[in-house]
């Protein structure tokens, strides 16, 4: 499979799989954020997935 026609493939999977969601913040806290990240030996997106999985099982634990 050619590289051009496996992207196609993964973004048309994304765009049905899964919604974006935007984030602003200021530089200077993205930037941070981004240090502490790379200190832990993680990236920001897994850092907030994780943030929002423990998030809704926190509400789901508490009903």
């Amino acid at each position: 499979m050619s590289e051009d026609k496996k992207y196609t493939s993964q973004q048309k999977h994304l765009r049905t799989k899964y919604v974006r969601f935007p984030l602003d913040l200021k530089p200077e806290v993205l930037d941070a954020f981004k240090a502490k990240c790379d200190i832990m030996g993680t990236t920001p997106t897994t850092e907030i997935k994780k943030f929002i999985n423990n998030f809704i099982s926190e509400d789901e634990a508490a009903d």
